[in-house]
């Protein structure tokens, strides 16, 4: 059987033309999606794709089977546009985690949309880690979620990628390096650094301990707190800089400058989170809304 999955997989090899850069819009691996391409061509005993060590096209059949997969896939979004439009009436409460990494992302203008079409939903938000956000959505202790970080439990949860935010340095305003727009790694050596704690934040952490142990900045550390707030306190006392996935719109409290580091290419990838399970129409609404912006269709 054909899912709407792997449909959305299909053009999306389709428009990109490269099996990595279709697989990191679709958050799934190469390996994973060459093997929805090799079960599609399975399915309709068709070779679908042209793959050479230089690039990947669809052939003719492909070409054809992606204009009418595009029509089908316009008329299954409708679908979830009308579905939403008899719910405009919701009524009742929500209970949405949001992360640390969150806070200030994309799931702003997804959570101001929904309160305009649904007014009459009541909305209650819960800050806490990711690994609580997930937690609490996989127990039902909370109906959704938006939090950082990949995902393996897929078979329990939904999951849609929304947005990808990059890791920035945080740097006392005073500092000189408060002046520039674009650092380099190079340029915090000798720089005390202050970072979240490991322990509370291990997916913000992980990735980045390997690239400042590589860079030998890791010993610079020198303080690890548990909250956010004692971080950039650390930071507006000239103490450290800090390092952090921080949205482009997040504010920050005199004292602290935000500068991106040119070097690093680190992001963290935002997600929007549900129990498959749920049978509310509430956050059947917010998930349509949410494919419906995010769609990798």
């Amino acid at each position: 059987m054909i899912t709407i999955r792997d449909i959305y997989a299909f053009l999306e090899l389709v428009e990109q033309c490269n099996f990595n850069s279709a697989a990191e819009k679709l958050f799934l691996t190469q390996s994973g999606l060459s093997r929805k391409i090799k079960h599609i061509e399975d399915q309709v005993n068709q070779r679908l794709f042209e793959r050479t060590t230089r690039f990947v096209r669809p052939t003719r059949e492909g070409l054809l089977l992606a204009q009418h997969w595009s029509a089908a896939v316009a008329m299954y979004q409708a679908g979830l546009t009308a579905i939403a439009a008899e719910d405009e009436q919701l009524h009742g409460s929500l209970q949405i985690g949001v992360s640390g990494t969150s806070r200030y992302g994309e799931w702003q203008g997804i959570g101001e949309e929904f309160v305009n079409r649904y007014p009459k939903v009541n909305i209650r938000i819960e800050s806490i880690t990711t690994q609580d956000v997930i937690f609490h959505v996989k127990n039902g202790d909370l109906e959704a979620g938006f939090c950082g970080g990949g995902f393996v439990d897929l078979d329990t949860l939904g999951v849609i990628k929304i947005e990808q935010i990059p890791y920035r340095a945080l740097v006392p305003s005073e500092h000189p390096l408060a002046k520039h727009k674009h650092i380099t790694l190079a340029d915090l050596k000798g720089a005390p650094l202050v970072l979240m704690n490991g322990k509370t934040w291990p997916i913000v952490r992980g990735p980045l301990d390997i690239i400042l142990e590589r860079e030998d900045l890791l010993g610079q550390v020198v303080k690890e707190p548990h909250f956010s707030d004692m971080q950039i306190r650390t930071i507006v006392s000239g103490e450290a800089i800090g390092i952090h996935p921080n949205a482009q719109a997040q504010l920050f409290p005199a004292g602290v400058t935000q500068v991106d580091i040119s070097d690093l290419g680190l992001v963290l990838d935002n997600n929007f989170i549900w129990k498959k399970t749920t049978t509310s129409p509430i956050v059947r609404a917010l998930v349509n809304l949410v494919k419906a912006r995010h769609s990798p269709a």
